[in-house]
Formats: structure tokens, C-alpha cells, sequence
């Protein structure tokens, strides 16, 4: 009976809530932005994605296979903190890279084997982070019973996911299965399990706010004119070009799982043959696929999953964004396939569709600092601003 009056009570507020926008709409009362200029641009906002975000969201963290062997750990930023992942018989860890003696930084590196013993005074810890070995302790720290329950170093919320490693910064409420999508936790499993366990990978800094490239990726029209010469060659995204309802302009409510997306968003050109369709075995019907994971994770593959794309974007200020890159490969066909130079081929061919969206951002960050206009969008942008609102809400700005 309660599963009944709580179903009827939720239809009675999706009916209203639809009155509600559709009166908005009537009457003028519908933002022309997705979100006001200051959320580029402050470092209050900032502040707020470091604490609400950042730090109490799901994050992506990496690869299994960035963890070559049972002593290799790697270094990751998430938001303002730096993370160790580690492993121990198959079970991943997520520790502060910081010792709990006198906090000093414990690796500069992003990745190594090294021991987790510290460089300062030879605090050593186990790869989930506890208390391995004090020198000296009995001698001259004494420490008392409170005190050892703190030396050890701080432990993160972890989730594998087939190949993919998500952290969860704070202990709260949010649940994996709350911020992602069934379909998305499944999709990732079952691309996982064709992997090749070799990766490209590359970094870069550029100037403009993690939130614009984002958008810029949500925005189906963008593709036909920013990557003309590039990846609109290769690929027919004419499907995205439909006919929106003027209703679509109003801002209803999303739920969190929505947030995250994955879809086919364009077809392979007839007569076109891909690069890798005699090499590398594919994992979908071919054509162009986007994972797009709320806050700051964006996968693609442009050939039906032979090959992957990731962009993972962290703040570094609030016009500045630190780009970690990866690019995987499917099993081949054969074990004789170049695999080292596919990935090389990947990664170069990557850098021009790359370019062309973080120059686009960047002028737009760049206008941010003389203008005094704020957006004027259009109806198809609508799934823009409704992750826009979701996300106001979570940040609570």
C-alpha cells in the first residue's frame, strides 16, 4: 500500500511540476543561461565544487591497469587532494598521499613501486594505508593509544569497475548506484571485459573553467562546424539535428542518474572504412559513442569500440583545468598487430579533435574577462541546463 501511495504522490508531482514549468515558459520566467557568468569565473564557486563535488561525489581515479604489479601505486588529483591508489591481492585501496606524522607529502611522482615508507622519518604503512612500522616507536614516540589510531593515513570510499577505479572523497549518503545509471555501470563492465591491457596516456593544462568543455560536449550542434576538417569527416552526426519542441526550453527537475548519459551520437559514413576495422575487434555496432559521467569524466569511441577516448578534467583554478588523457584499445584480431604503434596513431590523431573544442573554450573563458553579457541559449540546450540547475543544487550556489 505504501509503494502504491508513493507512486501516485510522485505522479502527482511530475504532472505538477510540468504545470509549473509550462506556466514558467508562458510567462517569460526561463533563464536564457545555463549557468551566470561568475560560476566560470569565482573562486567561492570553486571552493563550493571542492567541498560538495569534488569531495562528496563519485570521481573517476584511474585504470587497473595503471597498477602493474602488487607494489605499484599511482598518484591522482581529485579536486583540491592528492591520492594514492594501491593494491593488494586484488583489492584497491585509496589513500591521502600525505604521511600522518608530520603530513609531509609522501610521492611526487605519478606513478611508481616504491615502498609506502616515508622519506621524513621512515614511517612505513600497508597498501590500504594502516601502520606497518614506527622506528624507534617504543623508544622515543611513546605514543598513546589515541595516537596510534591515528597514524595511519587517511582512507578513501573505493569502486571497481571492471577496469575503471571510482573514489569517493567523503563517507556520506551517496551511493555508486545513486549518481550512475544501471545501464551505464553495465556498459562499463561489459567494454571492460575487451580490453587490452596497454593504454596511452597524456596531461596538459589549459585556461579555461572544467565546467565549459563539458558543455561543449552536451551540445549536439557543435560537431558539423568546430570539427569540420576533423572528426565530422569521419562521422554523420545529422541524427542530433532534430526538431525540439519550444517545451524542451523550460527547466524541469533531473534526477542525479540522469546527469550521466551514454548514446550513440552519430553514424560512420557510408564507404568509409576505419583504421582499425581489419585489426581491432569491436564491442558495439559501429558508429560515434559518448559516455559523458557527471561531474568530469567523458569517454568516446569513434569506431564502434575498437578504440576508446578518455578526458578527465580536474580544477586547478577557476580558469584553469588540469586534462588527464587515455586512450585503450580492444583485443585484436591478431596477436601480431602493432598494438604499440596503434595506440601512438590514436593518441596523434586525438590531439587535432582536441584542439579544436579546448581553443573554442578558452576564447570563451578568454571573453568571460570583458564582457558583461550572460548566455542566450536555445531549446535544444535544454539537457545543458538541467544538469545545470542539478548541479546548482549540489553545490549549493
Amino acid at each position: 500500500m505504501n509503494k502504491r501511495i508513493k507512486k501516485i504522490f510522485s505522479k502527482a508531482f511530475q504532472i505538477a511540476n510540468k504545470g509549473y514549468q509550462l506556466s514558467k515558459y508562458k510567462l517569460g520566467w526561463v533563464r536564457y543561461y545555463i549557468l551566470p557568468r561568475r560560476f566560470y569565473t569565482d573562486q567561492d564557486i570553486m571552493n563550493a565544487e571542492f567541498k560538495h563535488l569534488f569531495g562528496g561525489m563519485w570521481i573517476f581515479a584511474g585504470l587497473t591497469f595503471e597498477l602493474k604489479t602488487e607494489k605499484s601505486w599511482v598518484r591522482k588529483k581529485i579536486g583540491k587532494k592528492e591520492v594514492l591508489i594501491t593494491q593488494e591481492n586484488g583489492e584497491y585501496f585509496a589513500i591521502e598521499n600525505v604521511c600522518p606524522h608530520k603530513n609531509i607529502k609522501f610521492f611526487d611522482e605519478d606513478f611508481g613501486e616504491k615502498p609506502l615508507t616515508c622519506r621524513y622519518h621512515a614511517w612505513s604503512f600497508n597498501p590500504d594505508g594502516s601502520s606497518k612500522r614506527i622506528p624507534f616507536e617504543d623508544r622515543s614516540y611513546k605514543l598513546g593509544k589515541k595516537q596510534k589510531s591515528m597514524a595511519c593515513m587517511n582512507r578513501y570510499e573505493i569502486r571497481v569497475i571492471g577496469t575503471f577505479i571510482f573514489v569517493k572523497l567523503t563517507k556520506n549518503s551517496m551511493t555508486f548506484e545513486k549518481q550512475f545509471d544501471s545501464a551505464i555501470i553495465k556498459s562499463l563492465k561489459l567494454i571492460s571485459k575487451m580490453l587490452l591491457n596497454k593504454y596511452g596516456t597524456f596531461h596538459e593544462v589549459r585556461n579555461f573553467n572544467w565546467k565549459m568543455n563539458f558543455e561543449n560536449l552536451r551540445d549536439s550542434l557543435h560537431p558539423a562546424v568546430l570539427h569540420s576538417t576533423t572528426l565530422a569527416k569521419e562521422v554523420d552526426f545529422s541524427s542530433q539535428y532534430e526538431d525540439v519542441p519550444a517545451l524542451h526550453k523550460m527547466l524541469g527537475r533531473l534526477p542525479l542518474h540522469h546527469a550521466s548519459s551514454f548514446t550513440m551520437d552519430g553514424a560512420n559514413k557510408p564507404g568509409k572504412k576505419g583504421h582499425l576495422d581489419d585489426l581491432i575487434r569491436p564491442s558495439l555496432p559501429n558508429g560515434y559513442y559518448n559516455w559523458l559521467l557527471f561531474p568530469n569524466f567523458h569517454m568516446a569511441t569513434p569506431d564502434g569500440g575498437r578504440s576508446y577516448s578518455i578526458e578527465v578534467h580536474n580544477p586547478i583554478a577557476p580558469n584553469k583545468t588540469e586534462i588527464s588523457h587515455y586512450v585503450l584499445l580492444n583485443k585484436p584480431y591478431s596477436d601480431d598487430a602493432l598494438l604499440d604503434e596503434i595506440i601512438e596513431h590514436r593518441l596523434r590523431g586525438l590531439r587535432p579533435v582536441l584542439e579544436e573544442d579546448y581553443q573554442a573554450c578558452e576564447r570563451v573563458q578568454e571573453a568571460l574577462s570583458f564582457t558583461d553579457r550572460e548566455q542566450n541559449i536555445g531549446c535544444y540546450e535544454h539537457y545543458n541546463a538541467n544538469i545545470a540547475s542539478l548541479y546548482r543544487k549540489i553545490v549549493k550556489k
